[in-house]
């Protein structure tokens, strides 16, 4: 999180907690009765919120369908307990592996590669999320959250265990939700009971991901009438120092369909396409004739101290290119790089060219690549000669192209996102709850279990050791896995 961030959130928390200190001391009744009716209380960078009003409308809405819920957080319960040593294990396995299991391409594509060993990761705002995105994560956080203490309330309800209330913690910028259940009946509860609504958060989070996934994968499919998808994409916004614009250069509103002779239909293989030219440089099939008629060689070949190849002049539209077909024409041939792709009939760095075509590769420094953009709304290519990161760093695209100009990316790639928050923080929740760490459910569900192990088989001394040793264990790892995240980030 960038400093002058951190001291704005400071500076309201101070004169949040200022503000109530200074009308509690002065007993301002105004003020005494506003919290009380709300259910606001205000502490030490920490905003805290209670209310019973929502308890009417879980009863209301758990005397609908009782059976089904019943078996459904029966399903849950199982489901986490499946979910407890894949939770452990992920958790584990990334603070043993990180950083090092991924490939990154930073330095030639400033993308990081898709990681080929997945592993659990704390997401932080603004240390490895972006701010600009802290609307989605607060929101995505909320809702989920909401979601987590419905399932705690609706299953106490089923159960016939009273609810007392809904509230929330808003610790610094993390909000926190809770559901205050009746002490004294749920210790009175059957085990049976008990892990059912320890559970229940958990499962509800689950579904959440799940219905969100779906609607996710249908989504290009709902917005058909707004958007075209998995077809091109659309060039929505382009930095303006970027070496692209131009006469001939790229612009807002291109629809992108392929890079050299790779398709682009979505995010993902705009990247890998722009990637895929760093390291496999194109090579063209040509006509001999073409060849003959334009190459402008001006000097013999010259072997350079960077190990490249020249045979053209200072011309920048000149490039040499090296011929695999020697017996018909000169090994280096220096011609213009525009022309040469625009004649070009097929690509040969990956397949052999046909009969009596020449195949010519572009000698270029290994950072160095020819980008062949092309482009549904415009008859005119458009080719750079450069780094793919020119293009990565500086155009922002999307995956929906917008049939009319009254319904922008924007929508549909904001619908995107929210969706892709709430898949990542719902299952992120349910996974990080299942670890016995102390204050969430994975704790009161290793509780419960330990304490109604058979007593003939473990005393009473040797279960809370049990209980204490396991919960401390999840807590230690997934402290540490909040710190491996910000050491890394930072130093």
């Amino acid at each position: 999180m960038d400093t002058t961030t951190l001291i704005l959130i400071c500076i309201i928390y101070g004169i949040v907690m200022f503000i109530d200190y200074f009308f509690k001391s002065c007993m301002m009744l105004p003020y005494l009765d506003c919290l009380k009716s709300t259910g606001i209380t205000v502490k030490f960078f920490r905003i805290q919120f209670h209310t019973d009003k929502f308890n009417r409308i879980v009863n209301r809405h758990s005397s609908k369908l009782p059976g089904f819920y019943k078996h459904s957080f029966k399903i849950g319960f199982y489901v986490t307990m499946i979910m407890f040593p894949v939770a452990l294990f992920f958790m584990i396995f990334s603070l043993c592996t990180g950083s090092s299991e991924t490939t990154n391409l930073t330095e030639h594509t400033g993308k990081p590669k898709e990681e080929e060993v997945a592993h659990l990761e704390i997401l932080l705002p603004g240390v490895n999320l972006p701010l600009n995105q802290i609307g989605y994560y607060i929101l995505a956080l909320l809702i989920c959250s909401f979601v987590h203490e419905a399932g705690h309330g609706i299953a106490a309800v089923v159960e016939e265990i009273p609810v007392s209330g809904f509230g929330m913690h808003l610790m610094f910028i993390l909000p926190i939700a809770y559901t205050q259940i009746d002490t004294e009946y749920l210790q009175a509860a059957k085990v049976w009971k008990k892990l059912k609504i320890f559970s229940a958060g958990i499962w509800n989070n689950l579904i959440l991901a799940g219905w969100c996934y779906i609607l996710l994968l249908l989504l290009p499919i709902i917005l058909t009438p707004l958007y075209n998808s998995k077809e091109a994409v659309f060039i929505k916004k382009i930095n303006h120092n970027a070496p692209v614009l131009g006469e001939n250069g790229l612009y807002v509103g291109d629809s992108v369909f392929k890079i050299n002779d790779c398709n682009v239909s979505n995010e993902d293989e705009w990247i890998d396409c722009l990637t895929e030219a760093l390291y496999h440089h194109p090579a063209y099939c040509v006509d001999e004739n073409f060849v003959h008629e334009n190459e402008e060689s001006v000097h013999e070949v010259e072997h350079l101290k960077d190990g490249t190849i020249t045979c053209c002049g200072s011309n920048p539209a000149l490039n040499c290119f090296e011929n695999f077909d020697e017996e018909r024409l000169p090994q280096y041939v220096c011609l213009n790089i525009r022309n040469t792709i625009e004649h070009a009939k097929h690509y040969c760095h990956k397949k052999a060219c046909p009969d009596h075509v020449s195949c010519v590769k572009p000698l270029l420094p290994n950072t160095t690549t020819i980008i062949h953009i092309k482009r549904r709304n415009r008859t005119k290519d458009f080719v750079y000669y450069g780094h793919p990161l020119d293009i990565l760093n500086y155009v922002d695209i999307s995956n929906f192209v917008p049939k009319t100009k009254v319904f922008q990316p924007s929508f549909a790639d904001a619908i995107s996102l929210m969706l892709k928050y709430l898949i990542v923080f719902s299952s992120g929740l349910a996974i990080v709850n299942v670890i016995p760490c102390y204050g969430l459910d994975g704790q009161f569900l290793v509780n419960t279990i330990i304490t109604n192990l058979p007593s003939k088989y473990v005393s009473k001394s040797r279960k809370e050791i049990l209980s204490v040793s396991i919960n401390l264990i999840g807590t230690f790892t997934l402290l540490l896995a909040i710190i491996k995240i910000i050491w890394t980030t930072f130093l």
